[in-house]
């Protein structure tokens, strides 16, 4: 119990410390070295329990753990070697060998000791901190620093002194290996807080993915079963960030300065690695809990009733600096092996452990299972990309039937004159404007008559409900409230040219409705299909709502700025200015995605984004789905141009005479006496020609 708060004290007080000359190795150069596994050359353990009762053998275990960390062990022989742990002195013979090399600040800690009251669960303001007195070594009197200590209850009921400074305490791993190659994993986690790192609550870190000897990646599929403190059950959630998945609190609490107790408890899918000769387990015990001082690090890998293991390799320290010499093996039966560390490790240390089993263990995935490996590991890139595909391959389709015509929309739309010169013109003018006060004149809202040498219009009628809003408001922008007749001057050319810019206005809004309406059912079908795209690649990952919401505020981010990128600007600064920093954004944007999905899926989804802006503009266009429209007034035009004759004769004239105004065929229709009381085509090219000199 000394030795272990006494280093964890020396960890605590020294930032930096000094590494060993024992050799050291990497975690890839172990792999190395065990690419051919080798047999265990383990002990058995005497007086072990029941093999069979999972309870009893934990027990064991963590009182030999326990055992192992307060013992002082220095003439216990080599410790590196598998046996260790099965040579325990009596009592009494380390008692008394302590006793004899205890120094005098020793021998003070332990008067100290001896004070103590019944072992506390938490400490508080009235913790008591022990004030050690002044040590004299050699004649030479130093200052002992003080030290706060805390009792710390263990899992098993055994309890030892810590420092009360935050760390973790204890920390023992269960790693069960199921027949199926998936592996529950239980971490019992005694830690002391003291309302710095922890005082939000545990956080636990997992790489999300494991990679083979030969380099080959693979993602862990996470199954979060349970996180319990203290005996009561917490609710946890899995986050996926970047390469890590991260089990934290789904709501934040308040962890007050004390000694608590976690246990973890997860199932990790596609740890294994498989070999030709044998399947690998390898695990970082002390990884992800941040960077703590860890106390007393201990590991249990069990494999079902029956089989055996072939290989073992454990290793603790820095990462480019591993030892075995801090280790100590366990082989608690056949099918169960335990680790243990010697001393606490330093913030920032790791303890791995590399297991060899034989192949027969395991049952061999099915074709389904490894295709759910599949999805599991590139299903976001795959989704992306079939998104994508879909979005391009059916608007291309449709853009080339539009460009042969074949595309014929199933609605129909009423368009007034001015629109349909806007429309095939694709410009609004003077005569666009006249046209307009032609329809007005066919709706028996106004007239156009000359007094003389005067234009005037007249106002027939106040009831304008069945006029558009945009034809109600040139009514009262020429009129006003009071005035019935109106007349075509300089004097009130002001009224005019308001009513006229106005109208231009509204028309040019209708015309950009009428592309987007026209075009809207492709854009419907691309924004679909993109959301369930995102719907898939968020389905598959650890916390789909969470990553869902960061799919699409990064969609619509991307999708903003590619339309900026495409938006016209009159400026060319302003134009190489907002197109550099939407370029820029967008980028970053992928960049951020690509931290919860591959960076290819946020490529993909970007490309998918552009393809349907890109579409929707071009089916929004004069040569999209507007062709059709406009390829319809040409036959108007053409209809309206070789059938005047019979045109003018009919009844027809009255419902045609706004546009043949508006499509420049007024000189085919000269007056005639059986529309001589409808006929305003000559009023209005001289209206026409009047307006043109305001």
């Amino acid at each position: 119990m000394k030795k272990l708060f006494l280093t964890v004290c020396f960890f605590f007080a020294f930032a930096l410390c000094t590494q060993g000359f024992a050799a050291v190795t990497t975690i890839d150069e172990a792999t190395i070295e065990s690419r051919q596994p080798k047999p265990i050359d383990i002990q058995n353990v005497s007086g072990l329990p029941d093999a069979n009762d999972v309870n009893a053998v934990r027990a064991f275990l963590k009182e030999r753990f326990q055992s192992a960390s307060v013992s002082d062990a220095s003439d216990l022989g080599d410790l590196n070697k598998s046996n260790a742990m099965d040579l325990q002195h009596s009592a009494e013979y380390l008692e008394s060998l302590q006793e004899s090399k205890k120094s005098t600040f020793e021998k003070i800690y332990d008067q100290l000791m001896g004070h103590l009251d019944e072992p506390q669960t938490f400490f508080s303001p009235d913790t008591v901190f022990y004030e050690m007195v002044k040590e004299t070594s050699n004649g030479n009197t130093k200052d002992v620093p003080n030290i706060a200590v805390v009792s710390v209850r263990l899992p098993n009921g055994k309890v030892v002194l810590a420092p009360a400074r935050e760390h973790i305490a204890y920390l023992l791993a269960s790693y069960r290996i199921l027949p199926t190659g998936s592996v529950e994993v239980e971490e019992d986690i005694t830690l002391v807080a003291n309302a710095q790192a922890l005082q939000n609550g545990l956080v636990k870190t997992l790489k999300k993915w494991t990679t083979s000897r030969e380099g080959v990646k693979k993602k862990l599929d996470i199954t979060l079963l349970s996180v319990t403190l203290n005996g009561q059950e917490l609710d946890y959630k899995l986050t996926e960030i970047g390469n890590d998945i991260v089990i934290s609190p789904r709501q934040a609490h308040v962890l007050a300065p004390g000694v608590y107790n976690y246990r973890l408890r997860y199932l990790l899918d596609r740890k294994l690695w498989y070999y030709k000769d044998f399947t690998e387990f390898h695990a970082n015990v002390t990884s992800g809990f941040g960077n703590f001082v860890i106390a007393s690090a201990n590991a249990i890998v069990s494999v079902p009733d029956g089989k055996t293991f072939i290989s073992q390799t454990a290793m603790t320290g820095f990462k480019k600096s591993l030892s075995a010499k801090n280790v100590a093996v366990a082989l608690l039966d056949k099918n169960a092996l335990g680790f243990a560390t010697f001393n606490p490790l330093h913030a920032g240390e790791d303890m791995h452990i590399l297991v060899g089993l034989d192949n027969s263990v395991f049952i061999t995935p099915s074709f389904g299972r490894r295709f759910f490996w599949f999805i599991t590991d590139y299903g976001d890139i795959f989704f992306a990309l079939l998104g994508l595909l879909a979005v391009f391959i059916s608007y291309f389709m449709s853009w080339n039937g539009i460009q042969k015509n074949k595309a014929i929309p199933t609605f129909k739309l009423k368009h007034s004159a001015p629109l349909n010169r806007f429309l095939l013109e694709n410009a609004y003018d003077k005569r666009s404007f006249v046209a307009a006060l032609l329809e007005l004149c066919r709706k028996r809202i106004v007239d156009i008559k000359k007094e003389g040498q005067t234009l005037l219009l007249i106002k027939r009628t106040d009831n304008l409900k069945n006029l558009s809003n945009g034809l109600k408001k040139v009514v009262r922008f020429l009129f006003g409230k009071n005035d019935s007749v109106l007349e075509i001057s300089q004097k009130n050319a002001l009224k005019v040219s308001r009513a006229e810019k106005y109208h231009a206005k509204k028309i040019k809004r209708t015309a950009q409705f009428l592309r987007w309406r026209l075009g809207l059912a492709y854009l419907f079908f691309g924004v679909f299909m993109f959301l369930i795209t995102l719907f898939a690649i968020a389905y598959i990952a650890v916390n789909p709502l969470e990553i869902m919401l960061i799919l699409l505020i990064g969609s619509l981010t991307v999708a903003f700025y590619l339309w900026v990128m495409e938006h016209s600007f009159s400026n060319k600064y302003v134009k190489y200015v907002a197109k550099s920093i939407s370029a820029l954004f967008i980028v970053l944007t992928i960049l951020f995605l690509s931290i919860y999905i591959h960076f290819l899926s946020a490529l993909f989804l970007s490309a998918t984004l552009w393809f349907i802006i890109k579409y929707a503009a071009l089916f929004t266009n004069r040569q999209g789905w507007m062709q059709t429209k406009t390829n319809a007034l040409e036959n108007l035009k053409k209809y309206l141009k070789t059938n005047a004759p019979l045109v003018s004769q009919s009844v027809e004239f009255d419902i045609q005479q706004a546009n043949i105004f508006a499509l420049n065929l007024e000189d085919l229709y000269p007056s005639n006496p059986k529309i001589a009381s409808r006929y305003r085509l000559d009023l209005a090219k001289e209206m026409l020609n009047l307006l043109k000199t305001f």
